[in-house]
């Protein structure tokens, strides 16, 4: 059973419109090359067979509408028929981050009561641990892709399948996955896409960003996280052109910039920091950038002194920054190419489908240029957390989502970023949570108390500083066991990448760390080498 209450009077003869209609629909090539992912290939017609297979095999083991199945894999060429079969079989995705520890994966399994996963040979010993410890009891069966051993493999289950398409019926309110947006033993929030946010935001893209079959993205961003299958991946194949899938792990960013200019890709996702790190390889100017249409950059603010470098670095190519979130359905804003230089640093006006709003603490509508929470309006906003309805009554108030950063419009209406009302810290693209960080921290006997922060990094956007309390009596703080300590126990991209030792941490009268006192005090510091903050 649904565990969101979804708004269902937008639906009525438009329930067809769900995600395996973007590959049923007529008019794409089924000869026509759709996902590259290294030396393999799907075309669109062989994608559609194998996503119905999926869907049927599913239907077969017992995955009844409305089950969860999740997927733990690095990112391949399965990826997206597995999505679209899941949905074909009218269950919910449950997508979870490869990097997480065995706690983490347990965590979500439990909470999204997944009946299924289908888990890539890697990872497939963890998820028979839990199974055999008896930690996932609601989980019926693994699906293992690649060469390890399991109940059931990939290939096998989907040959024994029908390549019919299936029986099921999808409506346009059914939730198609749910994303967590934090990933450890601190409650982490599940959104909830619906079959209808996935269409919006496709559309949105398709028509802002004028895609058709001609167009192309590499996407170097994780299929499991919301920008590396919602923002021009789907929105690709929707338009009916190729979408190049990297193999997960870290990037290169000479590999990314030849593999762009190499293929003619014309479209892609860079958060900051890769476009830091390929802003700045030698001989950039000598490859061949003619078809690349756009760059979009989001995941963080960027500076107006770093877009006036993207712009001068790739002078034929639109530099499109925007704003958006997981909760808000993909892409808030854009900045319209004929606009990235005279309002240079804005995130851009609210995209086709979207509204936007700016209060104050009182809860009333600011005036232009003045700051206040960001709240957003639209098609594709999610319907809510998934088994948290006080989080969603929260979140989501008479429609509009409140967002938790902070930002203001400017006299035309257009969004500048400014910072988060919340505590959230995104490095390199990637939200981390403070508390589950701390609360690993405090489970080490050198520390008392821990408060973490993330400070300014030129490369990352933020870095993860923690800030800690020496148990009195207890052995003495050793920044590299500490962080040691966190990498074993959370995924890497999360652990601090420094630790500094204090005496006491600043309260509020409440009991509350005054973060912003220890932000001021240590955002000076020097950053931590590249290398410590590797995925």
């Amino acid at each position: 059973m649904a565990k969101v209450k979804l708004d269902t009077s937008q639906v009525g003869r438009w329930s067809f419109l769900t995600v395996p209609y973007l590959l049923e629909r007529g008019g794409l090539d089924p000869e026509k090359t759709a996902i590259v992912f290294e030396d393999r290939r799907r075309t669109y017609g062989e994608l559609r067979e194998q996503s119905r297979r999926v869907a049927n095999a599913l239907i077969d083991q017992g995955i009844e509408p409305m089950d969860r199945v999740a997927v733990l894999s690095r990112n391949c060429v399965e990826f997206i028929e597995i999505e679209v079969g899941i949905a074909g079989a009218r269950a919910i995705m449950v997508p979870l981050n490869w990097r997480l520890q065995k706690d983490e994966v347990r965590n979500l399994l439990q909470r999204s009561e997944a009946r299924a996963i289908f888990v890539e040979d890697e990872y497939a010993p963890l998820i028979a641990a839990l199974r055999k410890a008896g930690d996932l009891p609601q989980l019926d069966f693994a699906v293992v892709l690649g060469e390890g051993e399991g109940e059931l493999g990939y290939e096998e289950l989907c040959a024994s399948a029908s390549s019919e398409r299936p029986a099921r019926e999808g409506r346009l309110e059914d939730p198609h996955e749910i994303i967590y947006t934090s990933g450890t033993t601190g409650q982490p929030k599940g959104a909830v896409w619906s079959n209808g946010t996935v269409i919006w935001n496709s559309i949105q893209q398709v028509i802002d960003y004028r895609l058709g079959p001609e167009d192309s993205t590499y996407a170097v961003i994780d299929l499991y996280y919301i920008g590396g299958r919602h923002d021009f991946s789907w929105p690709i194949l929707h338009g009916g052109g190729t979408l190049h899938v990297k193999r997960s792990g870290g990037w290169d960013a000479r590999e990314i910039a030849e593999y762009v200019a190499a293929n003619r890709i014309t479209h892609v996702l860079w958060v900051p920091t890769m476009l830091f790190d390929i802003l700045r390889l030698e001989g950039l100017g000598d490859l061949d950038f003619s078809a690349l249409r756009a760059i979009m950059c989001g995941g963080a603010p960027i500076s107006a002194a770093v877009t006036a470098q993207a712009q001068e670095a790739f002078p034929s190519t639109d530099f499109l920054q925007v704003y958006g979130l997981t909760e808000g359905g993909g892409n808030v804003t854009i900045i319209p190419a004929a606009y990235a230089k005279t309002k240079a640093g804005s995130a851009g006006p609210p995209s086709m489908h979207n509204e936007i709003r700016i209060v104050g603490e009182d809860g009333a509508e600011q005036p232009p240029d003045e700051p206040g929470e960001i709240l957003v309006r639209g098609p594709a906003v999610t319907a809510g957390y998934w088994d948290a309805p006080e989080k969603t009554a929260e979140t989501v108030v008479d429609d509009w989502l409140h967002t938790g950063d902070m930002g203001y419009l400017d006299e035309d209406g257009f969004l500048y970023v400014s910072g988060r009302k919340k505590e959230m810290i995104i490095s390199g693209g990637m939200n981390i949570f403070p508390a589950e960080i701390e609360d690993v921290l405090r489970k080490h006997e050198a520390v008392h108390d821990a408060a973490v922060i993330g400070v300014p990094d030129e490369r990352w956007g933020e870095r993860v500083c923690a800030v800690v309390e020496p148990e009195p009596g207890g052995p003495a703080v050793d920044e590299a066991e500490l962080i040691d300590f966190c990498r074993e126990r959370i995924a890497s991209y999360k652990k601090p990448t420094q630790v500094f030792e204090i005496d006491a941490i600043p309260r509020t009268a409440s009991g509350k760390a005054q973060k912003f006192v220890l932000v001021e005090r240590f955002s000076k510091a020097e950053a931590a080498p590249a290398e410590a903050r590797s995925d």
